[in-house]
């Protein structure tokens, strides 16, 4: 009976000791199983900012990197089925497959700068969020910042490739520009005496008595020829930049006054409205016959423009660097293929007889003259705004707008 006892009491100690070699087994199982679900999570987070990273070298396209990069991310999650993510980038939004928005989500700012200019957020559906507080690992988190990181050193490399190509176009322009303004300057200067003859000479024989009507008619079709011919030569001259430049310290909003006064009685006729919106006390340095010049060009660009009538809007204003006039019509608008042609000389979309595709040209050298810059944006059928920068030789007076219009 004793030895009984015995053997019952060794097989429970033995059942014991079994029992806590299997607990151990069981808990380093699930330490392994654990440890390889860690390893594979942080093996698709690597995957997920590779391919992130490829994206962004790979792809010149701003917009097909983004929406690439919004496709991989979800599956860099542990619950790559049950989330979606969004892009958010200057108001424009790019989606991953299936989205859908939940309570349920991590963002992270996407940063150029020191200023926010979009998000990047990762969505769980809502189940999830109801079996725990916050479903999203620590890991997860640190690699969706690794993500909008990797956009803002994107967007950011995009734009100084932008400024490097328009600095490069802006040089080759001006380089074009000189090249033909010495080209210009010997034509002109060669044309000039021959034209000068045939002027005189035409309007000599117009005062010749018994004149047949005939020979009158072709003289005085000679001289308006010769006339047209000279105004091209000037322009030509104007646009080599061959006279002398004075600057003088000038109110700008005046000079806009006295270049506009004798074209106002032609808006009137054509039914388009002035619309003065002036910020007082801008003066800048500059010679204010060659302004005047710029303002009329434009001025009478866009009244060319609106042949059906509408509004002439004419706006000053300045900040702490520049002060800025600006001409925008509600005409005919340029094109998209042809405005990155509007400040080349020759270069005219009018009718013949109408322009000599001169003139923007030479309000682009006399803006390049006085250390300005002419920007150009436009819109088919609904108008076009020129924009002039001029260095601010007051910055210390407060702007106070005020408003007018005529008709």
């Amino acid at each position: 009976m004793k030895t009984i006892d015995v053997k019952a009491e060794d097989q429970q100690q033995l059942i014991k000791k079994l029992q806590k070699q299997n607990d151990k087994l069981q808990k380093f199982y699930n330490e392994y199983k654990r440890v390889c679900r860690n390893e594979e999570e942080r093996i698709k987070e690597l995957y997920c900012l590779y391919q992130v990273a490829q994206f962004v070298v790979i792809e010149s396209d701003m917009d097909v990197a983004l929406d690439k990069i919004v496709h991989i991310v979800p599956y860099g999650w542990q619950y790559t089925k049950e989330s979606c993510a969004r892009i958010t980038f200057k108001e424009k939004k790019y989606f991953s497959f299936g989205f859908f928005e939940s309570r349920v989500c991590q963002s992270e700012e996407i940063l150029i700068d020191n200023q926010i200019m979009g998000t990047i957020e990762v969505f769980y559906k809502s189940e999830l969020g109801s079996k725990s507080n916050d479903p999203f690992l620590l890991e997860e988190r640190n690699l969706l910042k690794g993500i909008a990181n990797i956009i803002s050193f994107y967007v950011k490399k995009q734009s100084d490739d932008e400024n490097r190509k328009l600095i490069q176009q802006q040089l080759l322009h001006a380089d074009r520009l000189a090249s033909i303004g010495e080209l210009a300057a010997g034509v002109a200067h060669e044309l000039n005496e021959p034209l000068g003859n045939i002027l005189g000479l035409a309007q000599l024989s117009l005062k010749l008595p018994e004149m047949p009507d005939q020979a009158k008619k072709d003289l005085e079709k000679i001289e308006d020829c010769v006339i047209y011919s000279r105004e091209i030569i000037k322009k030509l001259m104007e646009f080599s930049r061959q006279s002398s430049m004075c600057k003088e310290e000038i109110n700008l909003n005046r000079v806009i006054d006295n270049s506009i006064t004798f074209l106002e009685a032609r808006c009137i006729k054509e039914g388009i409205k002035i619309v003065r919106q002036y910020t007082e006390n801008i003066i800048v340095s500059a010679d204010p016959t060659q302004i005047n010049q710029v303002i009329t060009n434009l001025t009478i660009n866009a009244i060319q423009a609106m042949k059906n009538g509408g509004k002439l809007i004419i706006s000053t204003r300045k900040n702490s660097k520049n002060v800025i006039l600006s001409i925008e019509d509600t005409g005919t608008g340029i094109s998209s293929e042809n405005i990155s042609k509007t400040f080349m000389p020759f270069f005219t979309t009018k009718d013949v007889g109408e322009g000599t595709g001169l003139g923007l040209s030479v309000v682009y050298g006399i803006i390049q003259n006085h250390n300005g810059d002419i920007k150009v944006s436009s819109e088919p059928g609904k108008g076009t705004i020129f924009e002039i920068c001029l260095p601010n030789i007051c910055s210390n007076v407060h702007p106070n707008v005020y408003q007018g219009e005529r008709t």
